[in-house]
């Protein structure tokens, strides 16, 4: 667009404000809002996978895992691999600690790094020749500022998981920008070997940060293509220019070795998403083709105008399109008329063409083409949003060179500015959102309140909290709008057991794994209510049934041998609870209720050989140690004991427990003194302490007795 306001300054200055505004207002809409929480799929992502906790993690093992941590050829995998995407993460962990500030400041890093160099790249796909921005403030400069203040980047810059889009888009970036030197007409055989060979490097790089990553060579070939064509005669000028079809054809076959090698690590294996997942995706006839078209209408509109935002649109958000006479196939209609008169108005505009390819290229993976797991997700419009961004600056810059009276060029420009001025008002509203997510699941119920999802999230997060008040209403809610939802099913009926109600939660996780019959915690909670009840037979039979349907499973061997010890089967329950252990080496409730059982036989050699056992892969565990110290105090070996003890006390002064243990060894060993002195130590923390007053008094009449 042609207004320039620092027209006087020097070209090397206005090039500096121009690349100053862009990270300012990548600053304005994120910078301020950074500080928060990990939110969403950032807990299973980030916090809870441990190939990023673990900075030992190796480079083998992320190659192996998808990005949530699962193993790739596990059929429950979603075949999400993104090593490189991870391998950031675990190295932040290693040098910030779990921190989700550092994090979302590293993802806007990245934000205000891509719009830094949408400039350059947006002249690349235009074919201009490199210069300064002084000289003109051109239609690529403001195809920049709107890319960096679009409110649907919101999801992929503040949620921490969307490092995959941004890492990739850098890729998509800096590939097509290189690429652009074969652009030129004369470039040389050294040339096309070199840049042919990074941008198959960067492509690669890319989609091992996330996977649309692997439409960079299509969008290359095509910007090549709509470069050396003739428009009016497409076929011919294309069949004629053997560079350019030599070009296309290696891009082609790069594209199908990077394909194959990217199926080859999940072993051609496709990931197995529910229909709840993406209730499009598992529809058929027409309704499949009517429901996957409205799709298209509602992400041209989540573009055109973003404030119909939201964290998740599973389950019922869209309801499906089941007939040609439902009043929404109008906007289908209406879509295509679109895009239809835009591709004639622009068949002979190949910038025009050029910013439909960045639109639809980078989208077809999530185009329903193959089988996603989401309706709509936000963050994969993060690179499709380029060519829109190109699109309606390019729309801008038109008219305003097409009008060429004063007024209508103001109205233009103001219209414009009045445009960035909006997005960043509700990306920073959006950002904000973002920050906890409290904040985040609760905005969902304004766009959407029919995804069910939505509320069970409210509800998953209030049990957290201990709202239990809160957590019923919204579980309820949740099954109100889909019956079918077994994760909520099985949460609130854990919440009635925690409630005593075992009546409503055997009905509710029994309907869990009526809807999800290899539903393995839905078994496992299940055998619990059993066992609470004193059902033994039923309970054996739910957890064997988790058992089988995860074979590796701590959690579950731990609540079956604590079932063998209710029905007094000691031997098996100990035997059950040394599996768990073996799967699960830091389990400290099996590591405890082993020693508890040695502890009551008296067989304190047991104990003292199960805690050698646990130290070695729980070191300085205080439950561990206590309780050994207080098997050798009962064999007799007080040094040891008290050497235990003091150590504890040392590490935990403020805990009672500890010298009160420790005022018993010494009242044990005779050493009346010490133990009067650690009674009384215990008595000053907790002066409420029966037991401590209860020792004290033993100690003061026994020596009373003994000065009689």
């Amino acid at each position: 667009m042609y207004f320039n306001p620092v027209a006087q300054l020097p070209s090397r200055v206005t090039s500096f404000l121009q690349y100053s505004l862009l990270v300012l207002l990548s600053s304005l809409c994120y910078f301020f809002t950074r500080r928060g929480q990990f939110v969403f799929d950032d807990s299973v992502a980030v916090v809870k996978n441990v190939d990023v906790t673990n900075c030992n993690t190796t480079w083998q093992t992320l190659m192996q895992h998808d990005f949530w941590g699962a193993n790739l050829t596990d059929k429950n995998s979603h075949k999400s691999f993104r090593p490189l995407t991870v391998l950031t993460f675990q190295q932040e962990v290693r040098l910030f600690g779990l921190d989700a500030t550092q994090m979302k400041t590293t993802n806007w890093m990245l934000h205000t790094l891509i719009g830094v160099l949408l400039p350059r790249f947006f002249q690349v796909v235009s074919w201009r020749r490199r210069r300064r921005f002084g000289k003109q403030w051109r239609m690529e400069y403001w195809a920049a500022v709107l890319f960096v203040v679009h409110p649907i980047h919101t999801e992929a810059v503040s949620g921490i998981v969307g490092r995959a889009e941004l890492l990739a888009t850098v890729g998509f970036v800096l590939a097509v920008m290189i690429y652009g030197r074969l652009l030129k007409d004369r470039a040389t055989l050294v040339e096309h070997v070199v840049v042919l060979t990074t941008v198959f490097i960067l492509t690669a790089t890319s989609v091992l940060c996330k996977e649309t990553g692997i439409t960079i060579l299509a969008t290359c070939a095509i910007i090549d293509i709509l470069k050396h064509i003739n428009l009016k005669h497409p076929i011919h000028t294309f069949l004629s220019n053997k560079p350019l079809i030599i070009r296309t054809s290696i891009l082609f076959t790069l594209t199908c070795v990077l394909i194959y090698a990217r199926l080859s690590v999940q072993n051609f294996a496709s990931p197995q998403f529910r229909d709840k997942d993406n209730i499009v995706a598992f529809s058929h006839g027409p309704t499949k083709f009517l429901s996957q078209n409205y799709l298209y209408c509602l992400n041209l509109w989540l573009l055109l105008c973003p404030d119909w935002l939201s964290f998740d649109w599973a389950l019922e958000s869209i309801p499906l399109v089941k007939s040609f006479r439902d009043y929404r196939v109008t906007f289908i209609v209406i879509f295509y008329v679109f895009l239809v008169a835009l591709l004639v108005r622009s068949r002979h505009q190949p910038r025009a063409l050029t910013g439909l390819a960045l639109m639809i290229i980078p989208f077809l993976p999530a185009s329903g083409i193959i089988r996603v797991g989401f309706v709509i997700a936000e963050r994969v419009l993060y690179i499709p949003s380029l060519g829109f961004c190109y699109l309606v600056s390019y729309g801008f810059t038109k008219l305003y060179e097409k009008l060429d009276i004063r007024w209508v060029r103001i109205a233009i420009g103001t219209g414009f500015l009045l445009l960035i001025i909006t997005f960043v008002l509700r990306t920073v509203q959006r950002s904000a959102e973002w920050a906890t997510e409290h904040s985040l699941f609760r905005s969902g119920l304004r766009v959407v309140p029919n995804n069910a999802k939505v509320h069970y999230n409210i509800a998953k997060l209030a049990t957290d909290q201990g709202d239990k008040a809160t957590a019923f209403k919204f579980y309820h809610q949740a099954l109100d709008l889909y019956p079918e939802y077994e994760v909520a099913h099985m949460n609130l009926g854990n919440l009635y057991s925690d409630a005593k109600d075992y009546r409503r939660a055997l009905r509710h996780l029994q309907k869990a794994i009526k809807y999800h019959e290899d539903f393995h915690t839905a078994w496992m909670n299940l055998g619990i209510v059993h066992a609470a009840l004193k059902n033994h037979k039923e309970a054996l039979v739910s957890y064997h049934r988790a058992m089988k349907t995860k074979k590796h499973y701590p959690n579950c061997m731990f609540n079956l041998g604590n079932l063998y010890n209710d029905m007094g089967n000691h031997t098996l329950a100990l035997a059950t609870w040394n599996e768990t252990v073996r799967q699960d080496p830091k389990h400290v409730k099996a590591w405890n209720n082993m020693i508890n059982v040695y502890d009551n036989a008296n067989m304190n050699e047991q104990v003292l050989e199960v805690t050698a056992r646990g130290l070695k892969h729980l070191p300085n565990n205080p439950n561990l140690l206590a309780a050994r110290a207080i098997a050798l105090a009962k064999l007799g070996n007080f040094l040891d004991a008290e050497h235990i003890y003091s150590d504890l006390i040392a590490r935990h002064p403020d805990e009672e427990k500890y010298l009160q243990n420790m005022g018993v060894l010494y009242h044990r060993w005779r050493k009346l003194d010490q133990a009067e002195r650690m009674y009384r130590k215990a008595l000053k923390i907790n002066p409420h302490s029966e037991m401590a007053r209860n020792n004290l008094s033993k100690l003061l009449a026994s020596r009373q007795k003994t000065s009689n």
